[in-house]
């Protein structure tokens, strides 16, 4: 009998709850017009805040149709120059320090992030089992994860964050998964998942031959409305619940 010995986290809609905020998500786009400009690119005269960002909603969508099909992630700064302002004229004069600002607030700025009411007691709980604990997230940003962690207070409870921005494939590939299992030192048949999406999180680990998974309740942004045809091992509504279920799995062993 395969014993559990690592627990890996899916972040956005899992750890952490994001209902996308228009407010927010204009004054984001203002702040990328301020930034673009600061590098060289300069859009003010060419896009008011809402037409950009019908434009960047519109092309950010067609990468994202795109990644689904390949389960290719680019990096932050391809994604500028071949998707989001392919067609502006100075955008060879981005660099990946500049790209990584817009991609950060592209993950944060549209919406208002918070982390679950219950994580920070469950994860508290958790840590006194003696696992490891990772996060494996479909995130085009290098620093939102591991930023939004600290912002949450939860840094210190996992040891190892695998991002599709940094590995280049993302979930569902069964590649994101072994590679975060294998650089943790275990075999997947010894990792539980934890996810809010039927397809990237419960369908990927499952095909990466994880031991388990568990599908938490989120219904913002679930964007793969398809049935992947494989059903989570359980399904909670609350992180509260997760505690008693990885107690059931270190009873078997």
């Amino acid at each position: 009998m395969n014993q559990l010995k690592a627990v890996f986290f899916d972040f956005g809609g899992t750890i952490d709850l994001y209902p996308v905020d228009i407010e927010n998500a204009h004054k984001a786009m203002a702040t990328m017009i301020s930034i673009l400009k600061e590098a060289g690119i300069d859009i003010t005269n060419k896009y008011s805040v809402e037409e950009f960002y019908r434009l960047f909603s519109e092309r950010h969508r067609k990468y994202k149709n795109w990644k689904s099909k390949t389960l290719i992630e680019l990096s932050g700064l391809e994604v500028w120059k071949k998707y989001i302002l392919f067609d502006e004229p100075n955008i060879d004069r981005m660099d990946e320090h500049t790209a990584e600002e817009l991609t950060f607030l592209i993950e944060t700025g549209r919406f208002n992030r918070t982390a679950r009411p219950e994580m920070k007691k469950v994860m508290e709980e958790l840590v006194k089992n003696d696992l490891f604990y990772g996060i494996i997230s479909n995130v085009l940003s290098l620093t939102q994860v591991p930023r939004n962690l600290v912002d949450y207070g939860l840094e210190s409870y996992f040891s190892k964050l695998v991002l599709s921005s940094a590995f280049g494939r993302s979930k569902p590939d069964p590649s994101i998964f072994l590679h975060a299992a294998q650089e943790a030192g275990f075999r997947p048949e010894e990792c539980l998942y934890v996810g809010n999406s039927p397809l990237k999180d419960i369908y990927g680990a499952s095909n990466a031959g994880f031991l388990g998974t568990v599908q938490i309740e989120y219904l913002e942004d679930i964007d793969d409305v398809k049935d992947p045809g494989i059903a989570p091992d359980y399904y909670i509504k609350s992180m509260e619940e997760l505690p008693g279920i990885i107690q059931s799995y270190i009873n078997k062993n």
